[in-house]
């Protein structure tokens, strides 16, 4: 389709009351055809026609994850700087997205009652956080984050303090639950932008190398195959991309080696060049934070 082509489909998907409103929703969260039927106050049947011409024209994507379909602004940056294009010409205090965004508020404050009573993932809080971010940020900040990639996110606590350094920020969880916390953390913190999907770091639902920058914070000690799950994570990372590995240190004793010996046989086996290791005590918690590279021609077939 032809750029001028491409421009009248945008514009006739856009311009619809009802279809308007929902790109604006959409352009702040993730939300299932039900929560958004909840927000304008219309039918599934009718709702879930205008989110079918606004994605026929790129103007939303949507996709699955297990009993929910989701539905959001364009993650291709072209179609989203549409999006943002038309969403400009939108005026802000109009009583009726006032009324709209007023009623997410809502919908996103019951979504997380509703999943933080068995959101079996959510990783429990360290007891000085503050320590911990510091220092990560500290770490990462001599160069720019990139694509982002946070694996076992949880309730997408490192995503939220590395999104919005990103040019695109994604967090991977099997959790349903804790996506739908994570979902509501970040969302309710105006990081619209974030992208969170079902997946098993085993399994990556990624082609290709695409990201610069990957976390796994305290996931690899407790998974049965911690190298496999770093050679799947090297392979989405683009040549030099870098790694931040965030270990709970007693956990790492516990597998019975050295526990910066065992990560360091982890990142070496995936294909990865170890550039520095660090305890830290943050409160209560004993942590190892590891460092890694992708090296440029990675050899993980090992």
């Amino acid at each position: 389709m032809s750029s001028f082509l491409a421009a009248v489909s945008a514009l006739r998907a856009a311009g619809e009351p009802t279809r308007l409103r929902l790109l604006v929703l959409l352009a702040r969260a993730e939300l299932t055809v039900g929560e958004l039927c909840e927000i304008v106050g219309q039918s599934q049947p009718r709702v879930s026609r205008h989110l079918k011409v606004l994605t026929d024209a790129g103007l939303s994507d949507r996709f699955r994850e297990q009993h929910w379909v989701y539905y959001r602004a364009p993650t291709d940056p072209a179609a989203r700087q549409v999006v943002e294009q038309l969403l400009k010409l939108v005026e802000e205090d109009d009583d009726v997205l006032r009324r709209d965004l007023r009623r997410m508020a809502q919908v996103i404050d019951e979504r997380a009652r509703r999943a933080t009573g068995d959101a079996p993932h959510v990783q429990t809080a360290v007891a000085d956080l503050e320590v911990l971010d510091a220092t990560v940020l500290g770490e990462l900040e001599n160069e720019p984050i990139g694509a982002l990639l946070d694996v076992g996110t949880g309730a997408g606590h490192l995503l939220g303090l590395l999104g919005p350094q990103a040019t695109r920020a994604v967090g991977v969880d099997i959790s349903s639950d804790a996506l739908r916390v994570a979902r509501t953390n970040l969302h309710g913190a105006g990081l619209s932008h974030c992208e969170l999907q079902r997946g098993d770091m085993y399994d990556l639902p990624f082609a290709a190398p695409m990201f610069d920058t990957t976390t796994v914070d305290r996931v690899l000690a407790g998974a049965e195959r911690p190298a496999a799950a770093l050679r799947e994570i090297a392979r989405t990372l683009r040549p030099g991309g870098r790694l931040v590995i965030i270990e709970d240190f007693d956990a790492l004793s516990e597998l019975g080696d050295n526990p910066i010996a065992t990560v360091k046989k982890w990142i070496a086996a995936a294909g990865f060049e170890c550039t520095r290791v660090r305890p830290l005590d943050a409160g209560a918690a004993h942590l190892l934070i590891t460092l890694a590279r992708r090296a440029e021609r990675t050899t993980a077939a090992a």
